[in-house]
């Protein structure tokens, strides 16, 4: 005897990838709406992988570091979709004063970074035809609050493309360094540092004078 296929196998997947994928942020505006989650499951962090090959390679290869790297693995990734479609990403790992990717990535970095836990915010990607519309504000929104409830300590510390510098202090961030030379091509990266509770506050005031809802 054949049995009839069960149709519902492929809604049960999906409902155990979103319990694993928890949604940590909703913002709307007439016409759109964007969830930031947690990306823990392998297929949404292929999708964080796919969004970084097809439009951050080459900026990665510059700063001499793979599509994913080693601590991806651990980190938190941050997935923001509009209608389940990946626009946007970025990654938080947490530091000390002794050990994360902050210190293998610059040395003497204890020389400007105080002591103490905090995050490193890094890898922030929006595709290109979301870009300055308000997509990476509600990243970054995100993962300041889920840093506040979950990380021990309101510091985050932006590693910065010298271009989104502006970005960064207009969240409340204090620009720690010089642009900085990193990797083979001697891309100019600048730390700046974020306190998360500031960065929350004006998160939220550029989205409600832009529109967006925060949920």
């Amino acid at each position: 005897m054949i049995a009839p296929r069960d149709h519902d196998l492929f809604a049960a997947a999906t409902s155990a990838f979103d319990r694993l994928d928890p949604v940590i942020g909703c913002y709307g505006r007439p016409g759109r709406a964007l969830d930031v989650r947690i990306a823990n499951s392998l297929p949404r962090r292929l999708q964080v992988m796919e969004m970084r090959d097809k439009h951050y390679r080459d900026t990665l290869t510059g700063l001499g570091v793979p599509v994913w790297d080693s601590y991806d693995e651990d980190a938190v990734q941050l997935l923001c979709t509009e209608d389940d479609r990946p626009v946007g990403s970025l990654r938080l790992t947490a530091n000390t004063e002794h050990s994360g990717d902050l210190h293998d990535d610059f040395s003497g970095v204890r020389s400007v970074v105080a002591p103490g836990r905090f995050a490193v915010v890094g890898r922030a990607l929006v595709v290109p035809e979301q870009r300055a519309h308000g997509v990476l504000t509600a990243v970054v929104h995100a993962a300041c609050r889920w840093w506040l409830r979950h990380g021990d300590s309101a510091r985050l510390v932006v590693t910065c493309l010298s271009a989104t510098v502006p970005a960064a202090v207009a969240f409340g961030g204090r620009v720690l360094t010089e642009p900085l030379p990193l990797g083979p091509c001697g891309v100019p990266v600048v730390l700046v540092e974020v306190d998360a509770r500031r960065a929350v506050d004006n998160g939220c005031r550029w989205l409600g004078q832009h529109g967006w809802s925060v949920a």
